[in-house]
């Protein structure tokens, strides 16, 4: 209750009591104690300035990845010497991450010393996001009247979605220069690979000396050589993998360009030449024509400008409204181009896309291609790299769902695409937001090394 508010009506209370006194009529006197005690009791019951309220926030992960779902849990203590019975409590949730369980907001009753728990989900998006001070108002015992307490927060006030570093799994194609990644010849190296004959200028090290000792023939040692690969990272942000499975979440675009992000540390520091191409921008740094590319290569310079084509990749796609995979439409204006199997669809453009790419891409590179797969462009993307010599590995992010029917049949759609890009050749690492890219990585690797696509 407000100060006027509480004035006005003590007013007209004290107003109608004297009225009744003075002209000797009770039951008007009666009339006007009933209000003027519930007035006094309403004052009386306003929270004193001194009942503080107490906010702890913790999240269950304070950098998570692009996608996962992050636990909220906002701790209320009544720090006053008195009951609170009834406080609501609304957490400022930053604007751009989605509540998809739970709730930021409660009604609670707090003893004296009491504390209760407020819990709930957000969806973790790629950037730095604070959170707004919580809405804490507490009302009196008789619920007329109400006052904002401005309750200090503990614990986590920000949400920091970076992307992180995870290994790819790659192919056994190389180029000369020295790395980490085995291949099937032999040479100098650590891992025992096969013997030869000895040869004029073996050094002394690689000699099979048990075998001399023991028939007198000279031998030498071959060991499994390691080399550095060429690795182009492909990511594709078309307008056609800018949908998302909810509003709110991150899109197919935005999670391709995290994937790729996140491989470009672990290849550089193991050696490998690193590239990158950007289907659906135009180079950022260059102005060169869709897609963006970075040759591979080394070096802090060359790391900042793949950095800066990944960043203007995922800020083309917040830029623009995020259709879900049910509301998601060709373009007006596209064509459709019938792939070589004559059973897929190109939009306008994306088959000049993949020819500007395949000229920019040397013999013995491998690409990685991030796509979430919801149309036909990765797979004849693939096809076109595999007729090439280029072995393929593909990241998909999953950003479909089967809670309507027009999501289920772009679920279906997906699942399709992605039985294409095994049968074109390329390793699948089919990634669900819900898990770790790290943890969808390693089962992709072992069902490759276990012999399967």
């Amino acid at each position: 209750m407000s100060q006027s508010r509480f004035t006005g009506g003590l007013l007209a209370a004290l107003v109608l009591a004297g009225a009744g006194a003075a002209s000797g009529r009770s039951a008007l006197f009666v009339a006007a104690v009933i209000p003027l005690v519930f007035v006094l009791y309403g004052a009386l019951s306003v929270p004193r300035a001194d009942d503080g309220v107490h906010v702890t926030r913790d999240l269950s992960t304070e950098s998570p990845l692009p996608g996962d779902r992050v636990a909220v849990e906002l701790t209320v203590e009544n720090v006053g010497g008195s009951a609170l019975p009834d406080v609501r409590v609304a957490d400022g949730v930053p604007g751009d991450l989605r509540v998809v369980d739970g709730s930021p907001d409660a009604a609670l009753a707090l003893p004296a010393d009491g504390t209760a728990t407020v819990e709930y989900t957000i969806v973790a998006d790629r950037g730095q996001f604070p959170f707004d001070s919580p809405t804490v108002r507490v009302r009196g015992a008789s619920a007329t009247n109400a006052r904002t307490v401005d309750a200090p927060v503990d614990g986590t006030d920000e949400l920091n979605c970076q992307v992180s570093v995870a290994d790819v799994p790659l192919r056994r194609q190389t180029t000369a220069h020295a790395g980490t990644l085995p291949t099937d010849s032999g040479g100098p190296g650590i891992e025992f690979h096969s013997t030869r004959e000895y040869q004029r200028g073996d050094p002394a090290s690689r000699i099979n000396w048990r075998r001399y000792a023991k028939t007198g023939e000279l031998s030498t040692v071959n060991y499994r050589e390691r080399r550095a690969a060429a690795v182009v990272l492909a990511v594709d942000a078309r307008d056609a993998s800018d949908a998302t499975a909810h509003t709110g979440t991150p899109s197919g675009a935005s999670l391709s360009a995290y994937a790729a992000a996140r491989a470009v540390e672990p290849l550089e520091t193991a050696g490998h030449r690193v590239g990158l191409a950007v289907f659906g921008i135009d180079d950022p740094v260059t102005g060169g024509t869709d897609p963006a590319w970075v040759p591979p290569g080394t070096g802090d310079a060359h790391h900042a400008r793949i950095a800066t084509v990944l960043d203007a990749a995922v800020e083309d796609g917040a830029d623009d409204s995020e259709p879900t995979t049910e509301e998601a439409e060709p373009e007006q204006g596209e064509k459709q181009v019938a792939t070589a199997d004559g059973g897929s669809w190109l939009g306008a453009g994306d088959d000049a896309r993949i020819d500007r790419f395949a000229e920019r891409v040397q013999p013995g590179t491998q690409v990685v291609v991030c796509s979430p797969a919801l149309d036909e462009f990765p797979v004849a993307l693939t096809r076109r790299l595999a007729a090439d010599g280029h072995h393929v590995t593909a990241v998909s992010p999953d950003v479909t769902a089967t809670d309507t029917p027009g999501r289920t049949l772009a679920a279906t759609d997906r699942a399709l695409s992605l039985s294409d890009l095994r049968a074109a050749g390329a390793h699948v690492v089919d990634w669900s937001p819900d898990e770790p890219l790290a943890s969808a990585v390693a089962r992709a690797t072992t069902t490759i090394r276990g012999g399967q696509r």
